[in-house]
């Protein structure tokens, strides 16, 4: 059970870390709207979710932050990149035409 904001945002980067399942982010994030959480807002080591997304190659989770959570991928990071930059850096592909069509459609 989800208590409060802290452990909310604690088991959402768990997730992203250690290779969660999908399933499990998707109860969080609809058990989380009777929290009240901004998920923009999340971060951890100066990350938000949608860059810990990228960093870890997870586009699973992006695809679910961005549709469902409503996260932004134009937020900067504390170093003033963007998702999109990791993913370039990175060499993940996939992750950069997903955020390339993201921002197509807008």
């Amino acid at each position: 059970m989800i208590l409060d904001h802290h452990q909310f945002a604690h088991r959402l980067f768990y997730f992203i870390l250690h290779d969660g399942d999908i399933y499990d982010i998707k109860i969080l994030l609809l058990k989380s709207s009777r929290i009240n959480i901004n998920l923009n807002y999340l971060e951890y080591n100066g990350q938000s979710l949608v860059h810990l997304c990228c960093l870890y190659n997870r586009l699973d989770l992006l695809k679910i932050f961005v549709n469902l959570g409503h996260c932004d991928i134009l937020t900067m990071n504390r170093n003033g990149w963007l998702p999109l930059h990791i993913a370039v850096y990175l060499g993940y592909m996939d992750i950069v035409l997903y955020l390339l069509e993201c921002l197509k459609s807008n």
